[in-house]
């Protein structure tokens, strides 16, 4: 009872002290914007009177696109909600993944839950398909258990200070709209981005400043800020909202980067080894061929000069002469073993192959 007495004060707190600087000029020393996603246009609707609920159609891929309410603090719904919702928006997954408590031991707790982009407390919607996407825990509630309404990095800050901004403002209007943004045809949103504005009893607008380093200036006079997807213990596949569980997101995601590097270098390098050894291989046998053309052709050379040699006739005054025939001997045999292995050519007559001439 005490810890919700506790809670309580705070929020009235800080309820007074936005209540006071809500028309301070905006501004974020950064964007935390990621510039790569896609999303619907932000633009605060035009005021009226009465209560106005715009949900956008979801689009091909069936995902949530976008959620616009205006009303007063006297339209807010007072139906209590249903404990439970049934719609499971798309690339709805749930794992309960293990997570380090601030002193020192390891726990374990639900990592998405089924967001609303209008929170049920100005909308009264529950089970809307067109207003619900997967949201981490540490997004919609500020902690990866229970909830923690002091963290500016969850919608649960935001929705409680923009309602008890309209508790205090009760002759004003309140503009707020959610969009989801996605990257290209992800199904898990990797931001959200929150945009409010006020309306005074007569139209005229007046900037809400929340006092959150997030705040950023959105169009049309309107404060926006966005929100990331993710959790300290968890790396998401927002392609298809699955994930795994890291006790420390930080250092898991540094590491495998380091690996991925070392891996990259290494490829590098063997790529680089293998290149050269081609390179030095073909060096080699371009060598080898050379040598083995050069010497086949000094081969072929030295045959079609001792050819020539050996079918050059001597003169007719150093071979052994008979009748005006010369005697013509066969390779490997010489005068005295001559018999059975020459010929007798006729003057003028031609060496017959594998034959030579007989010299005295």
């Amino acid at each position: 009872m005490f810890k919700l007495f506790k809670k309580t004060l705070l929020v009235a707190v800080l309820s007074g002290t936005i209540g006071i600087l809500s028309t301070n000029t905006v501004s974020a020393d950064k964007s935390y914007r990621d510039t790569t996603l896609t999303d619907v246009a932000q633009h605060p609707m035009n005021f009226n009177k009465s209560k106005q609920m715009v949900l956008h159609d979801k689009d091909k891929q069936h995902r949530a696109t976008d959620s616009h309410i205006q009303l007063s603090y006297a339209e807010k719904p007072t139906a209590k909600r249903a404990p439970r919702l049934e719609y499971n928006p798309v690339g709805w997954h749930n794992y309960r993944f293990k997570y380090e408590k601030s002193n020192g031991k390891i726990s374990k707790e639900w990592l998405f839950n089924r967001g609303h982009l209008v929170g049920y407390q100005f909308s009264g919607l529950n089970d809307e398909s067109r207003n619900l996407v997967p949201e981490t825990a540490y997004l919609n509630c500020g902690a990866l258990k229970s909830m923690n309404i002091a963290n500016k990095k969850s919608m649960l800050y935001y929705e409680n200070h923009l309602a008890s901004w309209l508790k205090k403002n009760k002759g004003y209007r309140l503009d707020y709209q959610v969009t989801p943004m996605y990257r290209n045809n992800e199904l898990i949103p990797r931001q959200i981005r929150l945009a409010y504005i006020g309306y005074k009893d007569n139209g005229k607008k007046t900037i809400i400043n929340l006092q959150s380093y997030r705040e950023e200036k959105g169009n049309d006079d309107a404060t926006v800020v966005y929100l990331d997807n993710d959790s300290p213990n968890a790396i998401i596949n927002y392609t298809n909202g699955t994930a795994k569980n890291t006790l420390n997101k930080e250092n898991t995601l540094k590491k495998e980067k380091e690996n991925a590097e070392k891996a990259s270098s290494e490829a590098a390098v063997s790529s680089e080894k293998s290149a050269h050894d081609a390179s030095e291989s073909s060096a080699r046998e371009a060598s080898l061929a050379n040598s083995r053309a050069n010497e086949a052709a000094t081969a072929a050379s030295s045959a079609q000069e001792q050819s020539q040699s050996v079918v050059t006739p001597a003169a007719d005054n150093s071979v052994n002469n008979t009748s005006g025939y010369k005697w013509a001997i066969q390779d490997g045999f010489d005068w005295q073993t001559r018999k059975g292995h020459s010929t007798r050519i006729a003057s003028g007559g031609s060496l017959p192959a594998g034959y030579h001439w007989q010299v005295q």
